[in-house]
């Protein structure tokens, strides 16, 4: 209906023009429902009465990889050319902070324009940011006075004290948004701003576009930083821990469609000549992108909207596993062979699955066993499996070595490991790089290669949270509730070791008005610590049944010193979040009107690292400075979108529906891994070790390369093909210019993201600091 009258007001010249929010997600919907609209939609777009774009939604920054970020703005870049849009301004205003990342990816694609609202504090409205013109909107978001049903001096008082707060970080030029959430365009807003010019002494008012702000300011200050600060409008922090379910399915989903799915069917294609499944890449991205939409990877939406996320992930889950198994099956051959995904050399345990009997040289460690249908006969569409073809499915582990960074091998006895570098005891394991061991109820790491000990390394804690899904909501005088170790036990498992600590924690079973409930819950928290042969890291995996509400659990690593900065995975890349390590949110609360209280937590991509300890996780979205203790968030139990009485927040986010799934209640898992390094070139190598990225299937594949980057700081984040080659991102980690020379028998291109221009190049490429590369090899 808002659009409906939109198009109207802009066909009969009631306003000169209208901005479409930054996204095409919208106008695809709205085309679902009104088609015969198509034509008169192009028409306003080439009048420049009307623009879209760029991006398909408006994404979180923090919570989404770099790739499918860049995806994002890729796909409402193409959405939008085919309507005819020409020029654009990146709109991202309502996201909840902005990475330091973004004006690289907006300069990949040739875009130098973009507002914002959320996250920049203090600063003027005009800036450069990292090299993009940038527009703060100092009153970016408002109940829009022209619509309110109010007298026209009381309108004219409001609209003009924005003005007087916009003016004192402004040029001579000020942009002033109408609208707000929701809303419809107000009545007759052509005679309400001719009124206004009419009252009003210290503005002249215009009725325009953010195009004509844009060609009108002529100086911006430079920055270059990410855009975290809540002191002049609310951040909402608290959504990065909201909902862990659609976090850690957005982390699993999006790294195996965007890091083995994909690029397994765009690099069998291109080197093995079996069919191109580009297409079904594209469609899949596009479901998944759709859960990118900042309120609802944020998980600030009612229950029902939760359900239709959780339910597009599981389709999302489904058709990677149909394009990477129906890859695997275009493949098919005798021989066991792999393929390394990875930007780097990988040695360690790959998972087979298969009804076959393998060979003894390959030394398998069965794991699992299952009922089901061969993949060879599910990807025959020649044949349909009966009954008799169902059949025992086992999964084995296979211990390999140096397998080279994107390469197929058959396996044979060279590349298999045999060594054993496991020792187990009844209180430890280690192998030749790392140790774990329990003594006095308490878990001790080493790290062999540096020496350095950590004692009493894992803690666990929970708090109340009388909060929303907005903000976590501290308790005045509240005391943390501490997890004890119970029992442990370490086993053998041939390729790997195990311990499995039994912690138990008293939880209230509720936090109502500022109090905790006398009634608790002995709340039985399992903790498994793995660790392989040959592997740098310990993977853990967190396992409990949460029957409590309201309430904060936290899983607490203790390091050696107060922590006063950490190295974070940014979009692409990494970045440095400086903290106070003894900041005290307890002290602030409750929050005065208008304000929200700054916490000392941050987001989460992958991994996090302080003081040489790297956690990586799988869907781990927050994390808090503590002094020395560095704590993930492992459960935010909520039940309500907004609290009008959350103590760090003194006004609502959002309308008070409850939401009863929010809490979390029933079976909890998490999993995340650690290591010691403080090389950002390492965390990515051993992230990539736990999110595995070898894929085995029996086949004709024999030992090839398919390409190499000699230089290690210069990673690739996504693969693809088109009909003219293999697709490339190439990412500089770093902040410093690197070179690096790409080995391959093909010819290069430098290309566009959106591959629309191509230009040969030679094998050696430079990159300046944290630049994004596209580039094409051709046959």
């Amino acid at each position: 209906e808002v659009f409906d009258e939109i198009l109207g007001n802009l066909e009969n010249n009631l306003i000169p023009c209208f901005y479409f929010d930054g996204q095409t997600s919208a106008l695809e919907d709205y085309l679902e429902l009104r088609p015969e609209k198509k034509d008169q939609i192009k028409k306003l777009i080439s009048e420049n009465k009307l623009d879209i774009g760029p991006f398909y939604c408006s994404a979180d920054s923090f919570l989404v990889s770099g790739e499918m970020y860049l995806r994002n703005l890729s796909l409402g870049l193409k959405t939008s050319r085919i309507f005819g849009q020409k020029r654009f301004i990146c709109y991202i205003a309502d996201s909840f902070g902005h990475s330091k990342k973004i004006p690289f990816v907006l300069n990949h694609f040739g875009l130098d324009k973009l507002i914002l609202w959320r996250g920049l504090g203090n600063h003027c409205a005009d800036l450069n940011w990292s090299g993009i013109n940038t527009t703060y909107l100092i009153q970016g978001y408002f109940q829009d006075y022209l619509s309110a049903d109010i007298p026209f001096e009381n309108k004219a008082n409001g609209i003009k004290s924005y003005l007087d707060k916009i003016s004192e970080r402004s040029s001579d030029n000020i942009l002033l948004p109408i609208g707000g959430d929701h809303l419809g365009l107000p009545l007759k807003v052509m005679e309400q701003v001719n009124k206004l010019n009419s009252v009003l002494k210290d503005y002249s008012i215009k009725l325009s576009s953010p195009f004509d702000y844009f060609d009108k300011v002529k100086v911006r200050k430079k920055v270059s930083e990410e855009f975290l600060d809540n002191s002049k409008n609310f951040i909402l922090q608290g959504v990065y821990s909201s909902r862990p379910d659609i976090k850690q399915k957005n982390v699993i989903c999006s790294y195996n469609l965007a890091r083995i799915a994909e690029p397994l069917q765009a690099i069998s294609s291109f080197f093995f000549n079996i069919q191109n499944k580009q297409t079904e890449c594209d469609f899949v991205y596009k479901t998944l992108i759709k859960n990118h939409a900042h309120d609802s990877i944020y998980g600030c939406s009612t229950d029902k909207t939760n359900d239709d996320v959780l339910n597009r992930y599981k389709r999302v889950e489904t058709m990677t596993e149909e394009i990477k198994e129906s890859v695997k099956y275009s493949l098919s051959g005798k021989d066991l062979s792999v393929i390394n995904l990875s930007n780097f050399e990988y040695s360690g345990c790959v998972e087979v699955k298969t009804d076959k009997k393998l060979p003894k040289w390959l030394r398998a460690k069965k794991i699992n066993s299952e009922k089901a249908f061969p993949s060879e006969l599910i990807y025959n569409t020649k044949y349909v499996p009966v009954t008799e073809d169902y059949t025992t499915i086992n999964t084995y582990l296979v211990q390999v070595k140096k397998l080279l960074p994107f390469s197929a091998a058959k396996l044979t006895p060279d590349n298999i490991s045999t060594d054993n570098n496991l020792k187990i005891t009844e209180n430890s394991i280690e192998n030749k790089f790392i140790k774990a061991e329990i003594k006095s109820g308490k878990l001790i790491l080493t790290d062999k290669n540096s020496g350095n000990v950590y004692k009493n390394f894992l803690s666990l804690t929970d708090l109340g949270d009388d909060g929303d899904s907005y903000n976590f909501g501290a308790l005045k005088g509240d005391k943390s509730v501490n997890g004890a170790l119970k029992s442990f036990k370490t086993s053998d498992k041939g390729l790997w070791g195990e311990i499995n600590l039994n912690f138990e924690i008293k939880i209230p079973l509720n936090s109502v008005l500022n109090k905790r409930s006398k009634t608790t819950d002995r709340c039985k928290i399992v903790l498994t610590l793995k660790l392989f042969n040959n592997s740098k890291q310990f993977e853990f995996k967190v396992r409990w049944k949460n029957k409590s509400k309201n309430h904060i659990l936290k899983l607490g690593l203790n390091l050696p010193k107060p922590i006063t900065s950490t190295i974070n995975e940014d979009l692409f890349g990494v970045i440095e979040r400086k903290f106070v390590s003894d900041y005290d949110i307890y002290s602030l609360i409750p929050a005065k009107r208008g304000i929200e209280i700054k916490t000392n937590t941050s987001p989460l991509n992958k991994f996090v690292s302080a003081q040489g300890v790297t956690v990586i996780t799988k869907g781990i979205t927050e994390y808090e400075v503590n002094k020395n203790t560095l704590n993930l968030t492992l459960l935010r139990s909520t039940g309500i979108i907004s609290n009008p009485k959350n103590s760090l927040r003194g006004t609502s986010a959002g309308p008070p529906i409850e939401t009863p799934n929010l809490q979390m209640i029933g079976d909890n898992e998490r999993e995340f891994a650690i290591t010691f390094t403080s090389e950002p070139k390492e965390m990515f190598k051993e992230t990539e070790n736990f999110f595995k990225t070898v894929v085995s299937f029996f086949s004709n594949c024999h030992g090839t390369q398919f390409f190499d980057v000699d230089n290690k700081n210069i990673l690739v984040y996504g693969i693809k093909h088109n009909e003219k080659g293999l697709i490339v991102r190439l990412v500089n980690i770093t902040s410093q210019k690197q070179c690096s020379n790409i080995k391959t028998k093909h010819s290069i291109y430098e290309t566009t993201p959106e591959e629309i221009s191509f230009k040969k190049i030679s094998s050696r490429l430079n990159f300046e600091p944290d630049e994004i590369k596209t580039i094409m090899l051709k046959k």
